[in-house]
């Protein structure tokens, strides 16, 4: 038994699809007997026999405006770079107001019950104000009164004033002072004793071959 050929091989892949084509036809129609379609249902036709059909209302039907509304766009193209002129620039932003620091000096802080006061001395006409917390003042706001400091507030800045209470003399530290040690008694010393008295050496002979023995003396006349 020969081999078939490559050509074999296609006309029999194609045989074999072709007629798993035709199978899958024949069983989705079943085999010719669903080939008719069902009519479309009759609805509309029986509104229009019983006189409950609507026709619908068409649209008027569309016309070109007159050729002088089109003038302004016919002398001004809409895709011509020198259609209209550019616009303006943007004006500059305007500079952010900012705190205006060092008005004022603090030279006292009262703290009651009904609320508590600042008192800021104006640096340049030397006027004291007393102005609450939570006040405002040339339009710096008193936000924070403290014992010893005052916060101002101002275009969403602060400044802190401290107060400059006088200091005194300068004090001169003492030096340390220790407690008396009071001295123990100390024995009195020993009398000094007496030292017996050396006897005295013998002078040298004048001639020092002459020696005395037992009251006389020996040697050469």
């Amino acid at each position: 038994m020969s081999t078939p050929g490559p050509r074999g091989v296609e006309t029999a892949f194609w045989l074999t699809l072709c007629g798993a084509l035709t199978g899958g036809i024949g069983i989705e129609t079943d085999w010719g007997r669903r080939l008719a379609l069902p009519p479309p249902p009759q609805t509309a036709a029986a509104d229009t026999a019983s006189g409950d059909f609507t026709p619908p209302t068409l649209a008027a039907p569309y016309r070109l405006p007159a050729i002088d509304t089109m003038l302004e766009t016919s002398l001004r193209p809409l895709f011509v770079s020198t259609r209209r002129p550019a616009p303006p620039p943007l004006p500059p932003e305007p500079p952010k107001p900012t705190m205006n620091k060092g008005q004022f000096k603090l030279s006292g802080v009262s703290i009651l019950p009904e609320g508590k006061f600042a008192f800021l001395v104006d640096k340049s006409g030397k006027q004291t104000h007393v102005v609450a917390q939570g006040k405002e003042i040339n339009g710096i706001l008193v936000k924070e009164v403290s014992p010893d400091s005052v916060v101002l507030s101002q275009h969403g800045d602060s400044e802190l004033l401290v107060l400059q209470t006088a200091k005194g003399p300068a004090r001169i530290p003492l030096p340390a002072t220790t407690p008396a040690v009071q001295a123990e008694p100390k024995a009195p010393p020993p009398p000094p004793q007496s030292v017996p008295p050396r006897a005295a050496a013998p002078a040298p002979a004048a001639n020092p071959s002459r020696v005395t023995v037992g009251g006389g003396t020996v040697g050469p006349n």
